[in-house]
């Protein structure tokens, strides 16, 4: 259920979100996150970020807002990682020149060569900046180039398909044939912009404006919210009669070769291991690009033969739409996560396997009540029960909406 906006959230600490210098200090040694602009990752950060991985006995991850994570990382190795990834005059790095990474989730639709610009000067207006939380999440999304919409008109086109809208994100900029529109936690605010990426920016400065102590968007009360958009008045025009947005699917996964030259493949819960990393960095040597989304699946873009790109990486990753592994996600689990009240990626694994597992209902599997890595828009968590050593691998369900934890 959505948060009551009935009283401002009060923090009584910043959020803690880990990125490439602050560490989450996890069972396994320290976890490092890496938040790619707009997805964007080239062979020589993948390469390094599976490196890195390797060394510290655990694939490398996708997490639910697009970003890559690092586990079983020692103090000086998280340091030398962060330095090495430092590009300078590179808007799009995952680190800029100064070291400065993007403090919090920027997710673009993944397919759309469209935003690739806007992400990479909503990147630069943000790094370096202390008053924006980690917990945020900003996502531009492409309806003007999305193959669903193409031949649609602009009123059709607000009830396209989309696919990062549906990914709950605090600030959500949608480019259509009519301009840029602002949504707010889901919420088209009817404001309207001819620049995505000011438009991204100017809600993400109001929203740091009126926060207080919120994290997101959804912990503001309504007199927050009503100064935040006041705030946009001033550089935001009225959207036009009824054309009203809505998010899209919250999994939008289009699994496979494309006829644009694109191939969309599934790392089994995300992880990408050595091999597969491996296979992923050669194709970008080969000329294509690569975007993490935040449905733990990879794009390729740019492919000179997408077919052909499929077979290369069969049996690292799952390219079949009918995959059992599709729409399925999982918590670290034990024995990395010290919390975790059982090995939630072997249980998870061994219920596909036997068949019981995957297929239909989208699935978030935790060790415990703490749900973290669930993913936006309605999924069934599958949580750990405490109980003995006979309870143990035993699960419940439970339907959660819109819950994004990292």
């Amino acid at each position: 259920m959505p948060r009551s906006r009935d009283r401002r959230a009060t923090r009584a600490r910043p959020d803690a979100c880990p990125g490439a210098w602050r560490r989450h200090d996890a069972a396994d040694g320290a976890l490092a996150r890496f938040r790619p602009v707009g997805g964007a990752t080239t062979a020589r950060e993948l390469r390094l970020l599976a490196g890195a991985a390797a060394s510290g006995g655990a694939p490398l991850e996708l997490t639910s807002r697009g970003s890559w994570q690092v586990r079983g990382l020692a103090g000086r190795t998280a340091d030398d990682l962060a330095d090495t990834l430092s590009v300078p005059d590179d808007p799009a790095a995952l680190l800029d020149g100064s070291g400065r990474d993007v403090p919090c989730g920027l997710i673009a639709s993944p397919r759309s060569t469209l935003l690739d610009e806007p992400a990479a000067r909503v990147a630069a207006g943000l790094r370096g900046r202390t008053d924006v939380p980690g917990r945020l999440l900003v996502a531009l999304e492409d309806r003007v180039s999305d193959g669903t919409s193409q031949t649609l008109d602009v009123r059709d086109r607000t009830r396209s398909t989309g696919d990062v809208s549906g990914q709950g994100a605090d600030v959500t900029v949608v480019v259509t044939g009519a301009g840029s529109a602002l949504l707010l936690d889901g919420t088209d605010t009817g404001r309207r912009h001819d620049d995505p990426a000011a438009l991204a920016l100017a809600a993400i400065d109001a929203f740091t404006t009126h926060r207080g102590t919120a994290w997101r968007v959804r912990e503001l009360d309504d007199e927050a919210r009503a100064a935040m958009l006041a705030d946009l008045d001033g550089v935001t025009t009225a959207g036009v009669g009824n054309d009203v947005l809505h998010p899209g699917p919250a999994d939008p996964t289009r699994l496979g070769p494309a006829a644009d030259g694109t191939l969309e493949v599934l790392p089994r819960l995300g992880e990408v291991d050595a091999p597969t990393a491996g296979a992923l960095v050669a194709l970008l040597d080969g000329g294509a690009t690569l975007r993490a989304t935040p449905w733990r699946t990879l794009v390729l873009r740019g492919l000179a033969d997408p077919a052909a790109a499929a077979d290369r990486l069969a049996g690292l990753v799952e390219t079949d739409p009918a995959s059992r592994w599709r729409g399925l996600s999982a918590c670290v689990g034990a024995p990395r996560c010290a919390k975790s009240l059982s090995d939630v990626r072997g249980d998870l694994a061994a219920g596909v396997a036997s068949g019981h597992v995957g297929g239909t209902v989208r699935q978030h599997w935790v060790g415990c009540g703490r749900a973290c890595g669930t993913p936006g828009g309605r999924v069934a968590v599958v949580e750990a029960v405490a109980g003995n050593d006979e309870m143990r691998g035993t699960y419940r369900t439970v339907v959660r909406s819109g819950k994004v934890i990292e």
